[in-house]
This record gives structure tokens, C-alpha cells and sequence, in this order.
């Protein structure tokens, strides 16, 4: 015992001789700031802000925040581990892009990743535009808040898990338009997805909320979606769709408005969609159900009426409890 502790000793002494320390090195800073007037340089402090969220990115520690002190462009990121981006409340802090993702996310299973106070623009140029406002690509969990996404040519809010691990999303107080689909869950690997969307606002896109359990091969996908609008989308407000042999595929759909749209509220290919205390008005057609094989559930406390046509398929009443 008296040999092993002279021996650590002396490793002691040596390093630090030699002006080095048998400790840990440092980390970087928990929270980073960017400026519209920073350089990326540096460590991202309040007195030296950077300029990118991507610069800011590889200065802060995983699990740290990024928060933005005055209006500017911050530039696409690519973000590969827990991070919180704040904005709160000093102007738009936008990232702008004609081509590719503004905001791609691949992080780990157990990470969490917040975005809040973002204005995210694609610009609507076309088809050779910029592809997806917000690519959700893998992680635990996903936080979206007081956002404006516009302009994309796929989709504004693209949730896309290619993992077999779990992943929650939430979306709050929010407006996706402008964009080829407002918000899209499509799961390509096998976890269970679930999502929920509050006083979110998907307008003026090609489709507004596309829930597609046809290419996961997970257990479950499941997504409510509360106190929200789609309106004025060229093909429907808000879809659930699945394929014959998947995983089931459910929305829940409650105080929320589809109006102005092609169709309102759509259920296809073995995917489940419930209505409860909601308006379906001003459609072409205010909903479409079971005809091919999705089931559209009312709970008999909606207003679907002043539509074109209010029903194309079969609406299935259901008792509240």
C-alpha cells in the first residue's frame, strides 16, 4: 500500500513539474451569445458575442443555451447535441436559406434540443428552393416555441426520426406558412413517435398538418393537436394517413379550426383521426373518412358545416365520457 501511494505521488510530481495538472481540462461556457454586430471568435461571451448560431454551437457545452441580443440573420446550424437557442423577445433572430435545411437536428437519443423566438425563412423561390425549415432527423426530444417558419419547398417543420429509440416533439404558439406542409411527423425508423401541437397556425401552404405512418415501422405514432388552425391550404388542413401491416397511427384533433381549405380534415389507409370541440367550415370538403380504410371519429360536440360538401367519407360518432 505504502509503495502504490509513494508511486502516485510521484506521478504527481511529475506533471506537475512539467506544468501540467492531473485534472480534468475545463469545459467551455454553459451559455454562449450572439450578436448581429459579433465576430466568431472567441468563446461567445455577453461582452464578445459571435455572429452564427453555428460558431456559437461549438462554443457552448452540451446541455447549454444560446441566447441572441439583438435583431440579425444567424445563419443555418447543423445541431449535433442538446442546446437550447433563445431568442427572447429582442427582435427577429432569423436564419434565412435558399437552399438546403435552415436547422438540422441529429442528436442523441437522450438529448434534448429547444428552439424559441426563431423567425425561419426559405424565402419561397421553388422547387430548387431551400428544403425544410426545421429537419428533425433523431433525438429524445424536440421544444419549438413562439417560431415563425415560412418559405420552405418541403415542409416548414419536418419531423423525419430515422432511429429505433423514442422521440417526443412539441410545438407551441407557432406559424408554419407559406411552405410545401406547414408540419410533417413521418418516422422512417422503428421508435414510437409522439408529438403535440399547441396554438400552432399552419396557413397558406400546399398541405397544413400531414400526420404519415406509412413508412415507420415503430409501435405507435401518435400526435394531439390542441387550440390550433389550418387554414387557407391548397390541398387539406390536417391528414393522418398510414399503410395496411403499420404501426397504428392516431391524432387527436380538439378546440382547433380548419377552414379555407381544400379539404378540412382527412383520415386514410388505417389511421385513426379524432374531432372534439372543433369548426370545419368554408372547405371544398369539411372531412373525409373511411372510404379508404381511415377511420374519422367525432365525439358529436364539432361544427362541420358551411362546407362545399361537410362529409365525403364516413364520420363515426363516439360517446364522451
Amino acid at each position: 500500500m505504502t509503495k502504490i501511494k509513494s508511486l502516485l505521488q510521484a506521478i504527481a510530481g511529475a506533471l506537475l513539474a512539467c506544468g501540467l495538472s492531473a485534472a480534468p481540462a475545463q469545459a467551455g461556457p454553459n451559455r454562449t451569445f450572439v450578436s448581429g454586430t459579433g465576430t466568431d471568435s472567441g468563446t461567445c461571451t455577453r461582452a464578445a458575442p459571435c455572429l452564427t448560431f453555428a460558431f456559437a454551437l461549438t462554443q457552448t457545452n452540451a446541455g447549454g443555451e444560446i441566447d441572441v441580443l439583438d435583431p440579425a440573420d444567424y445563419g443555418p446550424v447543423i445541431i449535433g447535441k442538446a442546446i437550447s437557442i433563445v431568442n427572447d423577445g429582442v427582435g427577429v433572430a432569423s436564419i434565412g436559406v435558399s437552399s438546403g435545411n435552415a436547422i438540422t437536428i441529429n442528436v442523441g437519443p437522450n438529448d434534448s434540443v429547444h428552439l424559441s423566438g426563431l423567425t425561419i425563412d426559405g424565402f419561397g423561390v421553388g422547387v430548387n428552393s431551400a428544403q425544410n425549415g426545421i429537419l428533425f432527423n433523431k433525438g429524445g426530444n424536440l421544444a419549438i416555441e413562439n417560431c415563425v417558419v415560412r418559405g420552405f419547398f418541403f415542409a416548414g417543420i419536418n419531423i423525419e426520426p430515422r432511429t429505433n429509440t423514442p422521440s417526443s416533439v412539441s410545438v407551441s404558439n407557432t406559424i408554419a406558412s407559406n411552405n410545401g406542409r406547414g408540419i410533417i411527423f413521418i418516422p422512417i425508423g422503428s421508435a414510437t413517435v409522439k408529438g403535440v401541437l399547441s396554438n400552432v397556425k399552419t396557413n397558406n401552404n400546399f398541405n397544413g398538418i400531414l400526420v404519415n405512418g406509412e413508412t415507420t415501422t415503430g409501435p405507435s405514432l401518435n400526435v394531439t393537436i390542441v387550440d390550433s388552425e389550418s387554414s387557407n391550404n391548397g390541398f387539406f388542413g390536417v391528414r393522418a394517413v398510414s399503410a395496411s401491416g403499420n404501426a397504428p397511427t392516431a391524432v387527436m384533433l380538439r378546440n382547433s379550426i380548419a377552414i379555407n381549405n381544400g379539404f378540412g380534415l382527412v383520415s386514410d389507409k388505417n389511421a385513426i383521426l379524432r374531432v372534439v370541440r372543433s369548426v370545419v367550415t368554408g372547405n371544398a370538403a369539411g372531412v373525409a373518412g373511411g372510404s379508404t380504410g381511415g377511420m374519422l371519429d367525432s365525439y358529436g360536440d364539432n361544427d362541420i358545416d358551411g362546407n362545399t360538401t361537410n362529409n365525403t367519407g364516413v364520420l363515426t360518432g363516439i360517446p364522451t365520457n
